[in-house]
């Protein structure tokens, strides 16, 4: 058999209601030769049953009867996936049309990048669809090329990588690892900033993926990160051991102080003040300067109010 020339790796669990929209968007592409790897990370709402009714031969289900985590889910279907260039898809998301087309296009182009992205939009529970911006990407809906500098387009908007809309090849994997298990959140996100430390990372503007948020059973209503993300101790690392110029330094150490800000912000909201205090004693920030003031206050009030509360002699 002639192996194909992208596989698709898709973590499920428990997305019952979505799982048919994710799969019928795959067969639904223009490029059809590929292999679709569905790795059903111990669903107990029947999500692997809806997947068995697809008689093609290029899909595969993987089931893990222990529940993992997605990140770890997604390094199972790396490991089966036969293809050179993997490409993923959440569950309860969709891609539209032309996305494998277009990656696949990117990977001609571009063949020593480290990751293929396209542009995706967002839509709400409540209907309404929104378009991410992108800073300091060309604004021409018909661009593509490589992102000129990532972390700065990420310290001043939202990551243009976004995990239902991108394809990355294997060799980048055997070279900086899969994604990081046992994280709770940004375990993506972690992946994308380790891929820019060493690769260009290739864009098209095109609307490849429809990404909608907060469905039902999405993990990012779930967790918080009081203790830290991933992401900034791979960007330490990699400031602590690489010759970045000025200019990148400044970006990755500010992209790292946007998590850092993000982890205070939820210990304040969940009443953890001492850990709140020693994320805010690691932000050494420019960029964020006025939120970190922010939260500062906003540390030094909850603290105010506990000592009032407490020689008030009211339970707190």
């Amino acid at each position: 058999m002639t192996q194909v020339q992208i596989s698709i790796v898709i973590p499920l669990y428990n997305k019952a209601p979505y799982i048919k929209r994710a799969i019928d968007s795959v067969f639904a592409q223009t490029f059809q030769d590929f292999e679709l790897v569905v790795v059903n990370d111990g669903s107990t709402d029947g999500s692997e049953k809806i997947v068995e009714t697809y008689k093609d031969s290029r899909l595969k289900l993987l089931n893990r009867f222990s529940p993992s985590g997605e990140t770890a889910a997604r390094n199972f279907g790396i490991r089966h996936a036969s293809a050179d260039l993997i490409a993923f898809l959440d569950a309860d998301d969709r891609w539209n049309e032309k996305f494998l087309e277009t990656v696949l296009r990117l990977s001609k182009k571009y063949p020593d990048a480290g990751a293929y992205a396209t542009s995706f939009i967002e839509k709400h529970s409540s209907g309404r669809f929104k378009q991410p911006i992108f800073w300091f990407i060309p604004k021409d809906r018909n661009w593509e090329g490589l992102i000129p500098e990532y972390f700065r387009s990420c310290v001043y908007g939202c990551s243009p990588v976004w995990s239902s809309a991108v394809a990355i090849p294997k060799k980048v994997f055997n070279d900086i690892g899969g994604f990081a298990e046992g994280v709770t959140r940004g375990g993506d996100l972690d992946m994308w900033a380790r891929i820019s430390l060493k690769y260009d990372i290739a864009f098209s503007r095109y609307i490849g993926a429809v990404y909608y948020k907060n469905v039902q059973g999405s993990s990012i209503k779930k967790y918080k990160c009081l203790e830290g993300y991933k992401i900034v101790d791979s960007l330490k690392h990699a400031l602590d051991n690489s010759n970045f110029s000025v200019y990148r330094t400044r970006y990755i150490k500010e992209y790292a102080n946007k998590f850092i800000l993000g982890s205070a912000a939820q210990c304040i909201k969940a009443g953890e003040i001492q850990l709140a205090k020693k994320h805010l004693r690691n932000c050494h920030t420019k960029r964020f300067f006025g939120r970190k003031i922010f939260l500062v206050l906003s540390v030094a009030l909850y603290c105010q109010k506990k000592d009032y509360l407490s020689r008030d002699g009211r339970r707190i």
